[in-house]
């Protein structure tokens, strides 16, 4: 199994258990699998959808009593009489197909009335769930901005793959409070209907990572595909909070090196983990699959976890063999 130098939260007792709890748990989530999310979100469009489907019945039944119309007053054929009644619906003006009579010609004055009010009606419908749906987005990124902006020691992830997806269904289900920024509108929407915060942004600039709440966040997981992308995040992010915690990705090892010199606490390749962990199932299967279902969680019986001991408790500075 690969192996990561101890954290400065590992070796300093004044750094909260919360803290520590998360960090194990991310570290752990890079080097396995994940449980289920949860969900939240999404208002229907059924009413909308349902009104226009009511407005083209409408605009069908118009047609074919207009087509009726024509045949009965001026005793046109149906197909004369569909082409009339749809170039004076649609008011395109072409020239009549026969000449109209009076009846004729008053019977078009109100098709033509009711066809432009009826055009008005179904644009002011289009026109309405449009604004309605930019509205709603814009009130619904204020009201998570506003939730996000009353946040403490909360996870900012920086991208949302598959990586991030991975390691956010797990924390979430441990109740941890996350927020996640993508550039990527649907992968917003994504974490959103997982029940997590999600800002819409590039997280390499500042302003985003202020969005976030980055000044009071505990932990911060730079996992931008660019190794150049998750440097500057994880310096922004140092600017802003020099107490954060940080865990970014890295795609070289050239890029592990400086990642850690810019002041990264953890750096994960996951190409090499992904290789250790083969190699380890071919090596020693039944010691990963051991590890794995222990510090999983999902069986009740047999379960490892972290307990943080105080200063000043009879079992701190203890061996475990000696507890």
């Amino acid at each position: 199994m690969n192996q990561f130098p101890k954290s400065p939260l590992e070796q300093n007792q004044k750094h909260s258990p919360l803290r520590s709890r998360i960090v194990q748990r991310l570290l752990h989530i890079f080097q396995g699998s994940a449980p289920s999310a949860t969900s939240l979100h999404a208002p229907s469009a059924d009413d909308y959808y349902g009104e226009l489907a009511r407005l083209a019945l409408i605009v069908l039944n118009l047609t074919i009593l207009g087509s009726i119309g024509y045949m009965v007053i001026e005793g046109w054929s149906f197909f004369d009489s569909l082409y009339m009644t749809v170039i004076t619906l649609s008011t395109v003006g072409y020239s009549e197909t026969h000449e109209l009579s009076t009846s004729g010609r008053l019977f078009t004055i109100v098709l033509i009335l009711v066809g432009v009010a009826l055009a008005g009606v179904i644009l002011t419908k289009i026109f309405n769930h449009l604004f309605d749906q930019q509205f709603n987005i814009i009130r619904r990124r204020k009201r998570m901005l506003d939730r996000i902006g009353k946040l403490d020691n909360h996870v900012v992830f920086c991208g949302f793959g598959r990586l991030a997806q991975v390691a956010i269904r797990e924390l979430h289900e441990h109740g941890l409070p996350l927020v996640v920024i993508d550039q990527n509108e649907m992968k917003v929407q994504e974490a959103e209907e997982m029940g997590v915060y999600a800002i819409l942004g590039d997280a390499t600039q500042d302003e985003v990572l202020r969005q976030a709440g980055i000044s009071k966040a505990q932990q911060i997981v730079s996992l931008l595909p660019k190794d150049a992308d998750n440097l500057y995040v994880i310096l922004a992010a140092r600017e802003i909070n020099r107490n954060i915690y940080s865990i970014t990705r890295a795609e070289y090892s050239t890029g592990e090196k400086r990642l850690l010199r810019a002041g990264a606490d953890k750096v994960v390749s996951p190409y090499t983990v992904s290789g250790h962990r083969i190699a380890d199932g071919l090596l020693r299967p039944h010691v990963m699959n051991f590890l794995d279902l222990a510090s999983s969680g999902s069986n009740s019986d047999l379960v490892i976890e972290e307990i943080r001991i105080p200063a000043g408790s009879p079992l701190h500075g203890v061996a475990l063999r000696d507890s």
